[in-house]
């Protein structure tokens, strides 16, 4: 019965050195001299564990058979006459590697701090705004924790849902959680009027391959912007276009040059409310999105701080001044 004991024991020492074995053998293929070493000792020290530490326990525990059965076979011979000759000389080389390692260890990774910079995301940090807008009763203030409850109730309302993430989408609090509460580079906010929350609303530094990607230039700032409206009986009163304008101009006035956003090109509501806050569409995006079990092609639509101030762009009338001159140059045409 001790037999079987320690052969069960065996074997999990076995299984274990063998895993060890599998992750040291990765760094065989590492071009470091010095890794390349550790990796064979711990090879070594692997190979020899399952047994030595089977003999060590049964030492320990006094099993004299288990001692004696793994003292007459020709490996136990060979191994308990090897760490007796060198034993010593063996614990004082494994000693002095294991300090040299975490000397190694310890010096990378003060060199790496040193040569990291602290903190630089792709993009400027808007993590922590914490920027409060108002006009009137109109609010744009920062999400907090005690927000939750808002953003449960309407992410659970199929008609918030047809417009934003699609109806076949079940929000509960851990996936609030992990969609909004992230520590990812956006700064969220939400949405009041009055004393009563209504929506949502968000914006994000494009990436340096969002950049490239979309020929903006890479030393232009631009801001991604995502919103909705959480209370269905105040879908069609222009909110929208007030806080979606609040935000643009308070962006503009902080340097940011150009606002986008990516509105399902059947989502006629959302696009109308960007078109009147003066965003023009600049591309599509074909299957950029999912939603509701198929990808659909979207508008990326982008607002120019250039336009906006230089007039370009006649946000009170909702409509584009240079769509009027192209008109009037084609209704010139059509006269001649």
């Amino acid at each position: 019965m001790i037999g079987v004991i320690y052969f069960v024991l065996f074997l999990i020492l076995l299984f274990l050195c063998f895993i060890v074995l599998l992750k040291s053998l990765d760094i065989l293929y590492l071009k470091s001299f010095f890794k390349t070493i550790t990796c064979l000792l711990i090879v070594f020290f692997t190979i020899v564990f399952p047994f030595l530490g089977t003999y060590c326990i049964a030492k320990i525990l006094s099993h004299q058979e288990v001692i004696t059965f793994f003292e007459s076979t020709f490996l136990g011979e060979k191994i308990t006459t090897f760490f007796q000759v060198y034993f010593l000389p063996l614990y004082l080389l494994f000693s002095a590697v294991s300090i040299l390692i975490m000397v190694h260890m310890i010096l990378g990774k003060m060199q790496k701090r040193s040569t990291k910079p602290i903190l630089i995301p792709d993009g400027p940090n808007v993590k922590n705004d914490k920027i409060k807008i108002a006009d009137k009763d109109f609010l744009i203030r920062p999400l907090t924790k005690a927000d939750m409850h808002y953003l449960m109730t309407w992410l659970t309302d199929e008609k918030v849902l047809e417009y934003h993430d699609g109806r076949d989408v079940q929000y509960d609090e851990k996936l609030i959680q992990k969609q909004y509460y992230n520590q990812k580079n956006v700064a969220r906010f939400i949405l009041e009027k009055g004393k009563e929350a209504i929506g949502y609303l968000q914006y994000y530094p494009l990436t340096r391959d969002e950049l490239n990607k979309f020929n903006f230039g890479l030393e232009t700032i631009v801001y991604g912007v995502d919103y909705f409206i959480g209370i269905p009986k105040y879908f069609r009163r222009d909110y929208g276009v007030r806080y979606m304008s609040m935000l643009r101009d308070y962006l503009f006035s902080h340097d940011v040059d150009l606002l986008v956003v990516d509105p399902l090109i059947e989502n006629k509501r959302d696009i109308s409310c960007y078109e009147k806050c003066g965003f023009q569409t600049y591309r599509v995006l074909p299957h950029h999105r999912r939603h509701e079990g198929e990808f659909h092609d979207c508008y990326l639509m982008v607002c120019s701080k250039q336009k906006i101030q230089s007039g370009d762009v006649d946000i009170t009338n909702n409509q584009s001044t240079t769509k009027n001159k192209n008109n009037s140059k084609r209704n010139q045409k059509g006269e001649q």
